[in-house]
Protein backbone atom coordinates (compact mmCIF):
# COMPACT_ATOMS: atom_id res chain seq x y z
CA UNK A 1 0.00 0.00 0.00
CA UNK A 2 1.07 3.52 -0.81
CA UNK A 3 1.88 5.54 1.87
CA UNK A 4 2.03 9.04 2.00
CA UNK A 5 5.57 11.53 1.57
CA UNK A 6 7.14 11.67 4.10
CA UNK A 7 8.56 15.40 3.15
CA UNK A 8 9.28 17.79 6.12
CA UNK A 9 6.56 20.35 6.00
CA UNK A 10 8.17 24.06 5.64
CA UNK A 11 6.44 27.27 5.76
CA UNK A 12 6.73 29.28 2.15
CA UNK A 13 5.43 32.50 3.92
CA UNK A 14 8.29 34.94 3.81
CA UNK A 15 8.20 38.19 6.94
CA UNK A 16 7.14 41.22 5.63
CA UNK A 17 7.63 44.08 7.53
CA UNK A 18 5.51 46.97 7.94
CA UNK A 19 7.47 49.03 6.22
CA UNK A 20 7.43 46.90 3.08
CA UNK A 21 3.94 46.19 2.88
CA UNK A 22 3.31 50.41 2.78
CA UNK A 23 5.80 50.65 -0.14
CA UNK A 24 5.08 47.79 -2.20
CA UNK A 25 1.62 47.19 -1.37
CA UNK A 26 2.32 43.13 -1.88
CA UNK A 27 0.27 40.45 -0.58
CA UNK A 28 1.43 37.15 0.87
CA UNK A 29 3.26 35.17 -2.10
CA UNK A 30 1.90 32.22 -3.15
CA UNK A 31 4.00 28.80 -3.57
CA UNK A 32 2.34 26.29 -5.66
CA UNK A 33 0.92 23.77 -3.42
CA UNK A 34 2.24 20.04 -3.26
CA UNK A 35 -0.16 16.98 -3.79
CA UNK A 36 -0.90 14.43 -1.54
CA UNK A 37 0.11 11.15 -2.47
CA UNK A 38 -3.11 8.89 -3.32
CA UNK A 39 -4.77 5.98 -0.26
CA UNK A 40 -5.41 2.73 -1.87
CA UNK A 41 -7.54 0.13 0.09
CA UNK A 42 -6.61 -2.53 -2.80
CA UNK A 43 -3.32 -4.36 -2.11
CA UNK A 44 -2.46 -7.12 -4.53
CA UNK A 45 -1.49 -10.37 -3.57
CA UNK A 46 1.90 -10.71 -3.30
CA UNK A 47 3.97 -13.38 -5.82
CA UNK A 48 4.04 -16.93 -3.79
CA UNK A 49 1.44 -15.97 -1.14
CA UNK A 50 -1.66 -16.61 -3.63
CA UNK A 51 -5.06 -16.47 -1.61
CA UNK A 52 -6.74 -20.38 -1.27
CA UNK A 53 -10.39 -21.08 -1.53
CA UNK A 54 -11.84 -23.86 -0.07
CA UNK A 55 -13.17 -26.18 -2.43
CA UNK A 56 -16.98 -26.05 -3.51
CA UNK A 57 -17.02 -22.92 -1.02
CA UNK A 58 -19.67 -20.56 -2.76
CA UNK A 59 -17.99 -17.02 -3.13
CA UNK A 60 -20.38 -14.04 -2.08
CA UNK A 61 -20.27 -10.28 -3.86
CA UNK A 62 -18.81 -8.25 -1.14
CA UNK A 63 -21.44 -4.74 -0.96
CA UNK A 64 -19.07 -1.62 -1.77
CA UNK A 65 -20.09 1.06 0.08
CA UNK A 66 -21.88 3.56 -1.53
CA UNK A 67 -19.50 6.48 -0.17
CA UNK A 68 -16.91 4.70 -2.05
CA UNK A 69 -17.09 6.26 -5.67
CA UNK A 70 -16.28 3.34 -8.28
CA UNK A 71 -13.51 3.63 -10.36
CA UNK A 72 -11.39 2.14 -13.15
CA UNK A 73 -9.32 0.25 -12.30
CA UNK A 74 -11.24 -2.08 -10.27
CA UNK A 75 -9.41 -0.71 -7.19
CA UNK A 76 -10.03 2.30 -5.91
CA UNK A 77 -6.82 5.01 -5.49
CA UNK A 78 -10.20 7.20 -3.65
CA UNK A 79 -9.60 10.15 -2.43
CA UNK A 80 -8.89 12.38 -5.63
CA UNK A 81 -7.31 15.94 -5.35
CA UNK A 82 -9.42 18.19 -6.96
CA UNK A 83 -7.22 21.36 -8.61
CA UNK A 84 -8.17 24.97 -7.29
CA UNK A 85 -11.96 25.05 -7.17
CA UNK A 86 -12.70 22.23 -7.90
CA UNK A 87 -12.52 21.22 -4.51
CA UNK A 88 -15.26 20.81 -2.33
CA UNK A 89 -15.31 23.42 0.08
CA UNK A 90 -12.51 25.41 -1.11
CA UNK A 91 -13.59 29.62 -1.80
CA UNK A 92 -11.94 30.53 -4.82
CA UNK A 93 -11.43 33.91 -3.91
CA UNK A 94 -8.96 32.97 -0.85
CA UNK A 95 -5.93 33.11 -2.90
CA UNK A 96 -3.21 30.63 -2.70
CA UNK A 97 -3.90 26.90 -2.35
CA UNK A 98 -1.16 26.64 0.51
CA UNK A 99 -2.77 29.25 2.41
CA UNK A 100 -6.40 28.23 2.17
CA UNK A 101 -8.35 26.03 5.10
CA UNK A 102 -11.36 24.06 4.90
CA UNK A 103 -13.23 23.40 7.52
CA UNK A 104 -10.88 25.06 9.87
CA UNK A 105 -8.06 23.09 8.33
CA UNK A 106 -5.41 23.87 6.21
CA UNK A 107 -6.25 21.94 3.23
CA UNK A 108 -3.56 18.71 3.19
CA UNK A 109 -4.86 18.05 7.10
CA UNK A 110 -8.02 18.18 5.98
CA UNK A 111 -7.84 15.62 2.70
CA UNK A 112 -5.57 13.83 4.93
CA UNK A 113 -8.47 13.50 7.99
CA UNK A 114 -10.79 12.52 4.96
CA UNK A 115 -8.40 9.58 3.51
CA UNK A 116 -8.58 7.94 7.28
CA UNK A 117 -11.83 8.48 7.95
CA UNK A 118 -12.73 6.59 4.25
CA UNK A 119 -10.03 4.10 5.34
CA UNK A 120 -11.98 3.21 8.86
CA UNK A 121 -15.28 3.22 7.17
CA UNK A 122 -13.89 0.97 4.29
CA UNK A 123 -12.47 -1.97 7.25
CA UNK A 124 -15.70 -1.66 9.57
CA UNK A 125 -18.57 -2.11 6.17
CA UNK A 126 -15.48 -4.96 4.63
CA UNK A 127 -14.78 -6.91 8.07
CA UNK A 128 -18.81 -7.00 9.05
CA UNK A 129 -19.80 -8.51 5.77
CA UNK A 130 -16.74 -10.84 6.35
CA UNK A 131 -17.40 -11.42 9.75
CA UNK A 132 -21.35 -12.44 8.84
CA UNK A 133 -20.19 -14.71 5.95
CA UNK A 134 -17.27 -16.69 8.22
CA UNK A 135 -20.46 -17.01 10.90
CA UNK A 136 -22.57 -18.49 8.54
CA UNK A 137 -20.01 -20.43 7.31
CA UNK A 138 -19.04 -21.99 11.13
CA UNK A 139 -22.79 -22.31 11.56
CA UNK A 140 -22.81 -24.68 8.48
CA UNK A 141 -20.15 -26.68 9.26
CA UNK A 142 -20.40 -27.14 13.21
CA UNK A 143 -23.89 -27.15 13.89
CA UNK A 144 -25.06 -29.98 15.76
CA UNK A 145 -27.65 -30.52 12.75
CA UNK A 146 -25.26 -32.18 11.07
CA UNK A 147 -26.15 -36.19 10.43
CA UNK A 148 -25.12 -38.30 13.17
CA UNK A 149 -24.37 -35.27 15.41
CA UNK A 150 -26.77 -34.05 18.60
CA UNK A 151 -27.11 -31.06 20.44
CA UNK A 152 -26.58 -30.95 24.07
CA UNK A 153 -29.91 -32.33 24.55
CA UNK A 154 -29.17 -35.10 23.14
CA UNK A 155 -31.73 -34.45 19.97
CA UNK A 156 -30.28 -34.91 16.49
CA UNK A 157 -31.03 -32.00 13.83
CA UNK A 158 -31.09 -31.39 10.40
CA UNK A 159 -28.27 -32.36 8.13
CA UNK A 160 -26.55 -30.72 5.68
CA UNK A 161 -28.46 -31.35 2.21
CA UNK A 162 -25.54 -30.62 -0.08
CA UNK A 163 -25.83 -29.86 -3.47
CA UNK A 164 -29.83 -30.29 -3.06
CA UNK A 165 -30.16 -33.56 -3.56
CA UNK A 166 -31.93 -35.70 -1.31
CA UNK A 167 -29.54 -37.83 0.74
CA UNK A 168 -30.87 -40.53 3.20
CA UNK A 169 -30.38 -39.75 7.50
CA UNK A 170 -27.73 -41.40 8.79
CA UNK A 171 -29.95 -42.14 11.96
CA UNK A 172 -32.87 -43.39 9.46
CA UNK A 173 -34.60 -46.17 10.66
CA UNK A 174 -35.75 -49.07 7.87
CA UNK A 175 -39.02 -50.74 6.93
CA UNK A 176 -39.68 -53.10 4.41
CA UNK A 177 -43.03 -55.45 3.20
CA UNK A 178 -43.40 -57.47 -0.01
CA UNK A 179 -46.60 -58.57 -2.18
CA UNK A 180 -47.05 -60.88 -5.23
CA UNK A 181 -49.15 -59.10 -7.84
CA UNK A 182 -51.79 -60.59 -9.92
CA UNK A 183 -49.07 -60.86 -12.63
CA UNK A 184 -46.96 -63.48 -10.20
CA UNK A 185 -44.48 -60.60 -9.86
CA UNK A 186 -42.86 -59.83 -6.91
CA UNK A 187 -43.17 -56.37 -5.13
CA UNK A 188 -40.74 -54.70 -2.30
CA UNK A 189 -41.43 -51.64 -0.63
CA UNK A 190 -38.83 -49.62 1.42
CA UNK A 191 -39.43 -46.88 3.69
CA UNK A 192 -37.10 -44.56 4.99
CA UNK A 193 -36.48 -41.26 6.46
CA UNK A 194 -34.55 -38.32 4.09
CA UNK A 195 -32.11 -35.41 6.16
CA UNK A 196 -35.01 -33.25 6.40
CA UNK A 197 -37.13 -35.54 8.03
CA UNK A 198 -39.15 -36.43 4.91
CA UNK A 199 -40.67 -39.75 4.83
CA UNK A 200 -40.03 -41.28 1.66
CA UNK A 201 -40.36 -44.86 -0.11
CA UNK A 202 -38.68 -46.79 -2.57
CA UNK A 203 -40.77 -49.37 -4.66
CA UNK A 204 -39.40 -52.27 -6.87
CA UNK A 205 -41.60 -54.23 -9.24
CA UNK A 206 -39.33 -57.22 -10.99
CA UNK A 207 -41.27 -56.54 -14.25
CA UNK A 208 -39.17 -53.57 -14.83
CA UNK A 209 -36.10 -54.39 -12.27
CA UNK A 210 -35.99 -50.81 -10.94
CA UNK A 211 -36.67 -48.84 -7.81
CA UNK A 212 -38.96 -45.67 -7.96
CA UNK A 213 -38.96 -42.96 -4.83
CA UNK A 214 -42.00 -40.95 -3.87
CA UNK A 215 -42.42 -39.34 -1.20
CA UNK A 216 -44.83 -40.35 1.77
CA UNK A 217 -45.46 -36.86 3.93
CA UNK A 218 -43.09 -33.75 4.19
CA UNK A 219 -40.76 -33.25 7.38
CA UNK A 220 -40.11 -29.89 6.52
CA UNK A 221 -44.21 -28.98 6.54
CA UNK A 222 -45.28 -32.08 9.02
CA UNK A 223 -44.45 -32.55 12.97
CA UNK A 224 -42.61 -35.65 12.19
CA UNK A 225 -40.06 -36.99 14.47
CA UNK A 226 -36.36 -37.38 13.29
CA UNK A 227 -34.84 -40.39 13.37
CA UNK A 228 -38.91 -41.82 14.06
CA UNK A 229 -39.53 -45.30 14.05
CA UNK A 230 -41.30 -46.77 10.84
CA UNK A 231 -43.58 -49.86 10.43
CA UNK A 232 -45.17 -50.92 7.15
CA UNK A 233 -47.61 -53.39 6.30
CA UNK A 234 -49.77 -54.77 3.22
CA UNK A 235 -53.20 -55.99 3.68
CA UNK A 236 -53.57 -58.63 1.31
CA UNK A 237 -56.98 -58.14 -0.91
CA UNK A 238 -57.00 -61.11 -3.53
CA UNK A 239 -56.19 -60.31 -6.79
CA UNK A 240 -56.04 -57.00 -6.27
CA UNK A 241 -53.44 -54.48 -5.21
CA UNK A 242 -53.15 -54.89 -1.39
CA UNK A 243 -53.84 -51.86 0.83
CA UNK A 244 -50.63 -50.19 2.36
CA UNK A 245 -50.29 -48.97 5.90
CA UNK A 246 -47.48 -46.89 7.39
CA UNK A 247 -46.94 -46.12 10.95
CA UNK A 248 -44.03 -42.83 11.91
CA UNK A 249 -44.02 -41.13 15.05
CA UNK A 250 -44.76 -37.20 15.37
CA UNK A 251 -42.34 -34.39 16.84
CA UNK A 252 -43.95 -33.02 19.93
CA UNK A 253 -44.08 -32.77 23.97
CA UNK A 254 -45.63 -36.42 23.43
CA UNK A 255 -44.59 -39.03 21.04
CA UNK A 256 -47.58 -39.58 19.11
CA UNK A 257 -48.31 -42.82 16.72
CA UNK A 258 -49.23 -41.15 13.40
CA UNK A 259 -50.30 -43.89 10.30
CA UNK A 260 -51.30 -43.77 6.99
CA UNK A 261 -53.30 -45.86 4.38
CA UNK A 262 -52.99 -46.56 0.89
CA UNK A 263 -56.47 -48.25 -0.06
CA UNK A 264 -56.24 -51.07 -2.76
CA UNK A 265 -59.18 -49.20 -4.54
CA UNK A 266 -56.25 -45.98 -5.21
CA UNK A 267 -54.27 -49.27 -7.10
CA UNK A 268 -50.68 -48.17 -5.53
CA UNK A 269 -47.83 -48.34 -8.37
CA UNK A 270 -44.91 -50.31 -8.08
CA UNK A 271 -43.55 -48.54 -11.52
CA UNK A 272 -44.42 -45.02 -11.36
CA UNK A 273 -44.24 -42.46 -8.83
CA UNK A 274 -47.42 -42.76 -6.07
CA UNK A 275 -49.01 -39.38 -5.54
CA UNK A 276 -49.11 -38.41 -2.07
CA UNK A 277 -52.14 -36.94 -1.64
CA UNK A 278 -53.74 -40.86 -1.62
CA UNK A 279 -52.28 -41.47 1.10
CA UNK A 280 -55.04 -41.07 3.95
CA UNK A 281 -54.72 -40.59 7.51
CA UNK A 282 -55.53 -43.01 10.10
CA UNK A 283 -57.32 -41.01 12.52
CA UNK A 284 -57.81 -43.82 15.52
CA UNK A 285 -54.29 -44.17 15.62
CA UNK A 286 -53.62 -40.63 16.59
CA UNK A 287 -54.23 -41.21 20.30
CA UNK A 288 -51.53 -44.00 20.89
CA UNK A 289 -48.61 -42.09 22.27
CA UNK A 290 -45.71 -44.22 22.32
CA UNK A 291 -41.63 -44.08 24.30
CA UNK A 292 -39.47 -41.80 22.23
CA UNK A 293 -36.90 -44.53 21.21
CA UNK A 294 -39.76 -46.79 20.86
CA UNK A 295 -39.86 -49.58 17.77
CA UNK A 296 -42.90 -49.69 15.89
CA UNK A 297 -44.21 -52.94 13.99
CA UNK A 298 -47.25 -54.12 11.68
CA UNK A 299 -48.73 -56.63 10.29
CA UNK A 300 -51.51 -56.82 7.71
CA UNK A 301 -53.25 -60.20 7.08
CA UNK A 302 -50.87 -61.61 4.21
CA UNK A 303 -52.79 -64.72 3.25
CA UNK A 304 -56.50 -66.26 2.70
CA UNK A 305 -55.26 -69.26 5.77
CA UNK A 306 -52.61 -66.45 7.75
CA UNK A 307 -54.07 -63.99 10.73
CA UNK A 308 -57.10 -62.15 9.14
CA UNK A 309 -56.93 -58.58 10.41
CA UNK A 310 -54.43 -55.78 11.23
CA UNK A 311 -52.22 -55.50 14.10
CA UNK A 312 -49.94 -53.15 15.60
CA UNK A 313 -47.42 -53.05 18.57
CA UNK A 314 -45.11 -50.20 19.82
CA UNK A 315 -43.90 -49.79 23.54
CA UNK A 316 -45.06 -47.57 26.30
CA UNK A 317 -43.44 -47.28 30.12
CA UNK A 318 -45.98 -50.28 31.18
CA UNK A 319 -44.84 -52.69 28.44
CA UNK A 320 -45.65 -53.49 24.99
CA UNK A 321 -49.23 -52.53 23.31
CA UNK A 322 -51.17 -54.00 20.50
CA UNK A 323 -53.82 -52.67 18.71
CA UNK A 324 -56.37 -54.21 16.53
CA UNK A 325 -57.84 -53.37 13.14
CA UNK A 326 -60.58 -55.98 12.30
CA UNK A 327 -62.73 -53.57 10.74
CA UNK A 328 -62.88 -49.70 9.80
CA UNK A 329 -60.18 -48.35 12.63
CA UNK A 330 -58.30 -49.60 15.52
CA UNK A 331 -59.54 -50.36 18.61
CA UNK A 332 -57.92 -48.70 21.61
CA UNK A 333 -54.31 -50.11 22.86
CA UNK A 334 -54.30 -53.02 25.18
CA UNK A 335 -51.15 -53.76 27.30
CA UNK A 336 -49.53 -57.47 26.65
CA UNK A 337 -49.24 -59.09 29.46
CA UNK A 338 -46.43 -61.80 29.91
CA UNK A 339 -43.81 -62.44 32.74
CA UNK A 340 -40.94 -61.81 29.89
CA UNK A 341 -41.33 -57.70 29.99
CA UNK A 342 -39.52 -56.18 27.25
CA UNK A 343 -35.86 -54.00 27.81
CA UNK A 344 -36.84 -50.05 27.65
CA UNK A 345 -36.79 -49.51 23.84
CA UNK A 346 -35.99 -52.24 22.74
CA UNK A 347 -35.67 -53.66 18.72
CA UNK A 348 -39.13 -54.38 17.65
CA UNK A 349 -39.37 -56.69 14.48
CA UNK A 350 -42.57 -59.11 13.68
CA UNK A 351 -43.20 -62.13 10.87
CA UNK A 352 -46.07 -64.66 11.09
CA UNK A 353 -46.66 -68.10 10.55
CA UNK A 354 -49.58 -68.95 7.83
CA UNK A 355 -50.70 -72.23 7.32
CA UNK A 356 -50.96 -74.22 3.55
CA UNK A 357 -54.26 -73.71 1.81
CA UNK A 358 -56.98 -76.73 2.84
CA UNK A 359 -55.40 -76.77 6.70
CA UNK A 360 -59.08 -77.60 8.76
CA UNK A 361 -57.45 -76.42 11.89
CA UNK A 362 -55.11 -72.96 10.26
CA UNK A 363 -57.44 -70.78 12.74
CA UNK A 364 -54.86 -73.23 15.98
CA UNK A 365 -52.01 -72.57 13.93
CA UNK A 366 -51.79 -69.31 12.46
CA UNK A 367 -50.12 -67.08 14.68
CA UNK A 368 -47.96 -63.59 15.08
CA UNK A 369 -44.72 -63.69 16.01
CA UNK A 370 -43.01 -60.66 17.53
CA UNK A 371 -39.38 -60.78 18.73
CA UNK A 372 -37.24 -58.50 21.14
CA UNK A 373 -35.08 -58.63 23.88
CA UNK A 374 -36.28 -58.67 27.31
CA UNK A 375 -35.09 -57.02 30.74
CA UNK A 376 -32.61 -60.32 31.51
CA UNK A 377 -31.14 -59.31 28.06
CA UNK A 378 -32.44 -62.60 26.13
CA UNK A 379 -33.75 -62.53 22.51
CA UNK A 380 -37.35 -63.31 23.21
CA UNK A 381 -39.85 -64.61 20.61
CA UNK A 382 -43.60 -64.00 21.52
CA UNK A 383 -45.96 -66.29 19.76
CA UNK A 384 -49.56 -64.46 19.71
CA UNK A 385 -52.83 -66.60 18.48
CA UNK A 386 -55.74 -67.85 19.43
CA UNK A 387 -55.98 -64.97 22.10
CA UNK A 388 -52.79 -66.46 23.90
CA UNK A 389 -49.29 -64.59 24.16
CA UNK A 390 -46.50 -67.34 24.68
CA UNK A 391 -43.19 -65.75 25.65
CA UNK A 392 -40.04 -68.27 24.48
CA UNK A 393 -36.21 -67.42 25.03
CA UNK A 394 -34.49 -68.34 21.76
CA UNK A 395 -31.26 -68.90 23.17
CA UNK A 396 -29.55 -65.77 22.54
CA UNK A 397 -28.41 -62.70 25.05
CA UNK A 398 -28.39 -59.60 23.37
CA UNK A 399 -27.36 -55.97 24.47
CA UNK A 400 -29.59 -52.90 24.98
CA UNK A 401 -29.28 -51.38 21.54
CA UNK A 402 -29.18 -54.10 19.80
CA UNK A 403 -31.29 -54.01 16.61
CA UNK A 404 -32.72 -57.05 14.99
CA UNK A 405 -34.92 -58.46 11.75
CA UNK A 406 -36.63 -61.32 11.45
CA UNK A 407 -38.88 -63.66 9.17
CA UNK A 408 -40.12 -66.64 8.55
CA UNK A 409 -39.75 -69.47 6.14
CA UNK A 410 -42.42 -72.07 5.24
CA UNK A 411 -45.88 -72.82 6.96
CA UNK A 412 -47.22 -73.97 10.44
CA UNK A 413 -48.62 -76.68 9.45
CA UNK A 414 -48.88 -80.43 11.12
CA UNK A 415 -49.37 -82.44 7.98
CA UNK A 416 -46.07 -84.44 8.08
CA UNK A 417 -46.06 -83.81 4.16
CA UNK A 418 -45.69 -80.61 4.50
CA UNK A 419 -43.03 -79.41 1.58
CA UNK A 420 -42.34 -76.06 3.75
CA UNK A 421 -41.70 -76.63 7.59
CA UNK A 422 -42.27 -73.87 9.73
CA UNK A 423 -39.27 -72.27 10.13
CA UNK A 424 -37.44 -68.58 11.41
CA UNK A 425 -34.19 -66.25 10.91
CA UNK A 426 -33.43 -63.59 13.23
CA UNK A 427 -30.53 -61.82 12.41
CA UNK A 428 -29.38 -59.18 15.04
CA UNK A 429 -26.88 -56.61 15.30
CA UNK A 430 -25.03 -54.99 18.54
CA UNK A 431 -23.40 -51.79 17.74
CA UNK A 432 -21.62 -51.59 20.86
CA UNK A 433 -20.25 -54.96 20.07
CA UNK A 434 -17.68 -55.06 17.04
CA UNK A 435 -19.27 -59.18 16.00
CA UNK A 436 -20.66 -58.59 12.63
CA UNK A 437 -24.42 -60.16 12.47
CA UNK A 438 -25.76 -62.70 14.17
CA UNK A 439 -28.30 -65.31 12.82
CA UNK A 440 -30.16 -67.20 15.47
CA UNK A 441 -33.08 -69.81 13.80
CA UNK A 442 -35.55 -72.23 14.42
CA UNK A 443 -35.79 -75.52 12.09
CA UNK A 444 -37.81 -78.49 13.32
CA UNK A 445 -39.24 -76.73 16.25
CA UNK A 446 -35.83 -75.86 17.70
CA UNK A 447 -33.82 -72.51 18.24
CA UNK A 448 -30.01 -72.99 17.41
CA UNK A 449 -27.78 -69.93 17.46
CA UNK A 450 -25.04 -69.79 14.82
CA UNK A 451 -21.43 -69.27 16.11
CA UNK A 452 -20.24 -67.33 13.14
CA UNK A 453 -21.28 -64.29 11.78
CA UNK A 454 -23.24 -63.66 8.71
CA UNK A 455 -19.99 -62.05 6.79
CA UNK A 456 -21.53 -61.15 3.67
CA UNK A 457 -23.32 -58.75 5.61
CA UNK A 458 -20.65 -57.12 7.07
CA UNK A 459 -21.01 -53.98 5.51
CA UNK A 460 -24.15 -53.79 7.92
CA UNK A 461 -21.97 -53.40 11.15
CA UNK A 462 -21.30 -49.77 10.39
CA UNK A 463 -25.42 -48.26 11.53
CA UNK A 464 -26.25 -51.44 12.98
CA UNK A 465 -29.90 -50.80 11.04
CA UNK A 466 -31.43 -53.03 8.95
CA UNK A 467 -35.18 -54.09 8.21
CA UNK A 468 -36.09 -57.57 6.30
CA UNK A 469 -39.63 -57.81 4.42
CA UNK A 470 -41.18 -61.79 3.97
CA UNK A 471 -39.91 -62.19 0.28
CA UNK A 472 -36.50 -62.44 1.86
CA UNK A 473 -34.65 -59.55 1.43
CA UNK A 474 -33.06 -57.32 3.52
CA UNK A 475 -32.20 -53.71 3.88
CA UNK A 476 -29.44 -51.78 5.54
CA UNK A 477 -27.32 -48.26 5.81
CA UNK A 478 -23.98 -48.73 4.70
CA UNK A 479 -21.35 -45.34 3.51
CA UNK A 480 -22.13 -43.98 0.11
CA UNK A 481 -19.67 -44.25 -2.69
CA UNK A 482 -19.53 -40.47 -2.94
CA UNK A 483 -18.39 -40.21 0.93
CA UNK A 484 -21.24 -37.62 1.57
CA UNK A 485 -23.94 -39.98 3.68
CA UNK A 486 -25.63 -43.41 3.39
CA UNK A 487 -27.10 -45.25 1.15
CA UNK A 488 -29.45 -48.17 1.51
CA UNK A 489 -28.09 -51.45 0.41
CA UNK A 490 -30.24 -54.57 -0.53
CA UNK A 491 -29.66 -58.45 -0.15
CA UNK A 492 -31.37 -61.10 -0.93
CA UNK A 493 -31.14 -64.62 0.88
CA UNK A 494 -29.34 -67.11 -0.76
CA UNK A 495 -29.79 -70.02 1.74
CA UNK A 496 -32.53 -73.11 1.68
CA UNK A 497 -34.63 -73.51 4.88
CA UNK A 498 -34.08 -77.58 4.63
CA UNK A 499 -30.18 -76.97 4.49
CA UNK A 500 -28.48 -75.43 7.84
CA UNK A 501 -25.11 -75.03 6.11
CA UNK A 502 -26.89 -72.10 3.57
CA UNK A 503 -27.94 -69.91 6.06
CA UNK A 504 -25.30 -67.86 6.18
CA UNK A 505 -25.39 -66.85 2.43
CA UNK A 506 -26.67 -63.56 1.12
CA UNK A 507 -26.28 -61.66 -2.00
CA UNK A 508 -25.95 -58.39 -2.56
CA UNK A 509 -28.20 -56.65 -4.91
CA UNK A 510 -27.46 -52.95 -4.57
CA UNK A 511 -28.20 -49.72 -3.49
CA UNK A 512 -31.75 -48.64 -3.69
CA UNK A 513 -32.30 -45.35 -5.56
CA UNK A 514 -33.97 -43.04 -3.54
CA UNK A 515 -34.14 -40.17 -5.85
CA UNK A 516 -36.99 -38.19 -7.15
CA UNK A 517 -36.37 -36.26 -10.72
CA UNK A 518 -36.81 -33.35 -8.70
CA UNK A 519 -34.11 -33.84 -6.41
Amino acid sequence: MTAPSEREQYSTLEVATEGDLLRQGNGLEVVPHSTLEPYGYYDPTKPGHAATQPENDKLFPIAIPTSVPLTSPAYSSYPEVAEGAKAVGVDASAGGSKGRKICGLPRKWFWLAVAGAILVIIAVVVGAVVGTMSSSRKETSSSPSQDGKQDGNGNAGQGNTGSGMARVYKQSRLASANFTDAYGYENYLVMYQLRDATIRMSAFNTSTNKWVASNIINGTTNPVLRGSSLAIDTFWQGTNSPDVSIYYQSEGSVTAIMSLSYSSDDNISTTDRVPTNNWKSVDTVSGFNSMPGSSLAAYGKQCEFCNQYAYFFWQREQGLYMAENSGDSFTNANLIDITEKPSTNTSISLTYSGTLTGDKDAILRRSLNLFYRSTTSGLTQLRIGNSAFLPRYVGRDIGPRTNFAAFSTGFNESDSENPNPLGFQVLSIDPDVDDGVQLTYMKDSQWETSSDPVEDLEDCQEYATMAVNTGRRLYCLVDADDGDGVDIMEWAWQGDPSDTSTYLSWKKIGAVDILLASD
